[in-house]
Order: C-alpha cells, then structure tokens, then sequence
C-alpha cells in the first residue's frame, strides 16, 4: 500500500472517529438531560442492590429463577425498611409537636437559674448574653422560634411533595429490582468499555462495594441500633418523646469522638440535676456499657479489612456529599472520594511500570 493511500485511510478514520465523538457527546448530554430527573433514584436503587445481594444470593438457592428472587428480595426490603421508616416518620412528627407544645420557657430558665452547678455554667459563658439572664431567655426564644419555623416549612414542603416522594420511591424499587436481576450483565457491559487491565477493574468494584457495605453496615445500621436502643431505653424510663431522641441519637452518632454520647450524656446529667437519680444512673450504665461498646467493638469488626481511607477523610466526605448531592450524598460522598483514591494508585501503578494498563 502506497504511503498516500495509507495517510488517507489515517485521516478518513481520523475523520470518522471525530465525528463519532460528535455524536456521541450530543446524543450523551441529550440522555443526561432526559435522565438527570431519575438520578438520585437509581442511585438508591443501586445502593439497595448492593447491600441486599447477599440476602439475594442466599434465597437464589432456593428459588432458583432470578427474576423471582429479586422480586422477593424487594419484598422483604419494604416489610423490613420502608414499613418502619414511616412508622417512624409519623412518630416523630407527633413527637415534636408534642414537645413544641410542652416547652414552657421561662419556667426552663428559672429552673437552670436556680440549679447552683447550672447557674455556675452560665456565669462562665455570661459573656454571650452579657450576664443578663433576661437576654439569655430572649436569644434562647429568638434562637427556637426560627429553628421551629424553618422546621415547620421544610415538613409542609414535605408533605406538598408527597407525591413525588410516592412515585420516586416506587420507581426506585422498580430500578432496583433489575438491579439485582440483571446486575451482573450490566457490571460486565461497563467493565468492557474500561480500557484498564483486569485486576485494576477488580480493584474498582471491590472499592464500590466496601464503601457501600462499610458506609451502610457500619454507619446506618449502627446509627440505626444506637437509636433504638436509646428510644426504648428513654421509653422505659417515661422519657418524653422516645421516638424523637432515638433519631437524634441516630444522627448524632455520626459526629466524631462524641458520637451518641451527644444525646445520652447531657440527658443523664438533666435527670440526675433534676432528682431522678437512679433513672439518671441507667441512662449512664446503658449509654456506656451497651451503646458506646457497638462503637467500639461491633463498627470496628465490621470496618475491619474494608476501608483504607482515616475516619476523618470519610466524614468530611459525608458532611461535603450530603451538602452536594442531598441525602444520598451520605453514601456518593466517601464513594467519590475512594474511587478518586483508586484512580490515583492505578495512574502511579501505570506510569511506575508495575501494571499493564
């Protein structure tokens, strides 16, 4: 073949490939305009997939036909997850008007005020209010008026999206089912169009599937049981709202260091200030011998072997996904980052020699 010849078969496949990518980038962001609504629903389904494919795995023995344990798996995923989480949903809107209702301010103040060890406290922080306990009740009232108007928007915003919030849910069990069904086929289509070798995409998926196990089992199911345990626990002690503490007990577990203790340990010390000592004393032994030994001993046996990244990187990249991509940042947040991580240590393996990319 004549060198000219040859240059131009280079230029007409130069040419070809350039008017691909044209296409291609138009017919991509037209997708991403048609699919972008649907987003943060396949991203929960593949969330769902993920964590319950061994419960899909194990019933596949039985059941045999995919499509039939997926929809089973699915199943189980409402009666155990969705069921409860209105449940409590419900319970903790009831539970926060009723407190709303019950908080008598002044008499509060004149209860801290009168407590010498709280009254000592207030003396050491009088530079906020200037000493003026007066001051201190209205910057507490100014405080607590906003934060419960912007509470009561969000939840009437909640309920005026209610229907969205229907129809993305069922749509995310619609997604999630062929998640589990054909997930594997859609694993190798992507696998195929990575121009890495194949112990790099091994990498790659076991990363995804650590940070998904890890932020789920170690952080959402342990939020999960701390909560619950603190609600029943404040439930038999006549506590109010049980429900509610349990859900911030649930947040706050994420906080570094303080973790639950957030909630546990000024409620101890409000019942041991205010005459109920022993109910103060359980609170106590539970918050400290039950609900800070799963942070100690059950999220390390279930981190063990799973993330290589510090704890501090993986709450900052929470806290920056949950503010970045809503809720479900709590799980794309440490994802983006990890896989950031994993691209880096294939780049250093390619350019060092060590794998054939």
């Amino acid at each position: 073949m004549s060198p000219s010849r040859k240059y131009r078969i280079s230029l007409e496949r130069s040419f070809y490939i350039w008017v691909l990518l044209f296409f291609i980038g138009i017919l991509g962001y037209l997708n991403y305009q048609i699919l972008k609504s649907f987003f943060i629903s396949a991203g929960w389904a593949i969330v769902i997939a993920l964590v319950f494919h061994p419960v899909f795995d194990f019933l596949k023995k039985f059941l045999k036909y995919r499509g039939i344990t997926a929809l089973v798996t699915m199943f189980l995923v409402i009666i155990l997850f969705l069921f409860p989480f209105v449940y409590i949903s419900y319970q903790i809107i009831l539970e926060t008007g009723e407190l709303i209702r019950s908080v008598n301010l002044p008499e509060l103040i004149n209860k801290i005020t009168a407590n010498p060890l709280l009254s000592k406290i207030l003396e050491k922080i009088g530079f906020i209010t200037g000493g003026n306990i007066s001051s201190l009740e209205s910057l507490i009232k100014n405080e607590l008026s906003g934060l419960l108007k912007e509470g009561a928007l969000k939840i009437a915003h909640g309920f005026g999206d209610m229907i969205t919030l229907l129809f993305n849910l069922i749509l995310t069990f619609f997604i999630a089912f062929f998640f589990l069904k054909d997930g594997d086929v859609f694993v190798r289509k992507i696998e195929e169009f990575l121009p890495f070798a194949e112990t790099d995409k091994t990498s790659i998926r076991n990363q995804i599937k650590n940070i998904i196990y890890t932020t789920f089992y170690g952080g959402i199911m342990i939020a999960m049981l701390q909560g619950t345990i603190l609600g029943v626990t404040f439930y038999f002690l006549d506590i109010p709202s049980p429900t509610l503490w349990g859900f911030a007990t649930a947040v706050c577990s994420f906080i570094p260091v303080l973790g639950a203790f957030t909630i546990w340990g000024p409620a101890s010390i409000y019942l041991i200030v205010n005459g109920f000592i022993i109910k103060g004393f359980i609170l106590i032994l539970v918050g400290a011998f039950v609900i800070s030994l799963i942070d100690n001993i059950l999220k390390p046996v279930i981190l063990k072997g799973k993330v290589r990244l510090p704890l501090i990187f993986i709450f900052l990249s929470v806290l920056g996904g949950i503010k970045v991509f809503g809720l479900i940042g709590f799980i794309i947040g440490p994802l983006v980052f990890s896989l950031f991580v994993s691209f880096l240590e294939i780049l250093k393996n390619f350019v060092g020699g060590s794998e054939n990319v």
